[in-house]
């Protein structure tokens, strides 16, 4: 039959209802046996009179947790060498229980109903159960393949944005206030001629001078030490930042799972900091003492914003792009 796009439920699948099942108190040689027995190569580890599913045994397991450890068969219990595994339902999505045996990394589920085992599901059966390619249609500019536009798309904003909002104010390309020496003198301590100053990362500049911000936490208190604090997570997240995101588009595009640490978190750790960076800076100059007048540098906060929408944009790359053509057909053809 033809599947559709409709989910299905492990009720869907030809459950195996003969499968070997094991006591967790048994020995591992006794798995062995019952696995040649029975010619399988996993058995359901029950547990005594309540027979309520515990996991599951492979050979694989005793291979490699028993053999390959020197450990004797005769006494080693199928219990300290099984996997666990949350067993399925008959009303659970196939590919939520797909994504089970995925992430161990192991070929059977067991199925149950009222906590009593009724089968088996293998990693197989589930697969003809999943379509081929999922369409994407939740996006605005369409395009043939969005994951692979997704990964370039948050690639680039995620340098972009690392470059514009982090290494150009770091160097001193632009800043983040600026001011007149002579407005200042009192504010920075020192007695020089006039001209500009401007404020990055973790020091004011002028024409031949430099003052660092942690030059300024005595005098004008602990709020400039929140601000070079401020900057240095801001330098380590943003480089965090730019390879979680990379990671994770390059994640989708292999169809492997990624937390919501490393795509929402982490990024939003960086918008953080950068929206933080400029309050410091407004919350050190409003509580100078005396006074000071200062200017906002208007490239610096447009380039600024423009690198927060570009993580933005990273960030919520599923909604740039769409598929751009509907396959007719976009589902495996499962035989009966």
């Amino acid at each position: 039959m033809a599947l559709s796009k409709q989910e299905f439920y492990i009720r869907d699948l030809v459950i195996d209802d003969e499968y070997g099942t094991i006591d967790s108190n048994a020995t591992i040689q006794d798995a062995a046996k019952k696995m040649k027995e029975l010619g399988v190569p996993d058995l359901v580890v029950i547990e005594g009179e309540t027979q309520k599913v515990i996991g599951v045994i492979a050979d694989f397991d005793i291979v490699k947790n028993v053999v390959a450890e020197g450990s004797d068969s005769k006494t080693e219990r199928v219990v300290s060498t099984m996997y666990t595994i949350t067993p399925v339902s008959l009303d659970t999505p196939v590919e939520e229980a797909f994504i089970r045996m995925r992430d161990l990394y192991v070929n059977v589920v067991p199925v149950v109903e009222k906590e009593k085992l009724i089968g088996v599901a293998t990693i197989q059966d589930c697969w003809s159960y999943i379509p081929d390619k999922i369409v994407d249609e939740i996006g605005l500019i369409p395009v043939r393949n969005t994951k692979v536009a997704e990964f370039w798309f948050a690639s680039a904003c995620a340098i972009i944005a690392f470059v514009l909002g982090i290494i150009l104010p770091l160097v001193g390309v632009f800043s983040y206030f600026t001011a007149d020496l002579t407005d200042l003198l009192s504010f920075l301590g020192m007695d020089l001629r006039g001209g500009e100053v401007t404020f990055h990362f973790f020091e004011a500049r002028g024409v031949n001078f430099f003052v660092p911000f942690t030059d300024l936490i005595s005098g004008h208190g602990v709020i400039w030490g929140f601000l070079v604090v401020n900057s240095v997570l801001l330098l380590i997240f943003g480089i965090i930042g730019l390879f979680s995101l990379i990671y994770a588009s390059f994640a989708n595009v292999r169809n492997y799972r990624t937390g919501r640490v490393i795509q929402y978190i982490i990024p939003g750790l960086v918008l953080f900091f950068m929206v933080l960076e400029w309050i410091l800076f407004g919350i050190g100059f409003a509580t100078a003492e005396p006074a000071v007048d200062i200017t906002i540098d208007p490239v610096g906060l447009t380039i600024s914003i423009i690198s927060m929408l570009l993580i933005l944009g990273a960030i919520y790359r599923d909604y740039i792009f769409c598929e751009k053509e509907i396959p007719q057909s976009g589902i495996r053809e499962v035989k009966e």
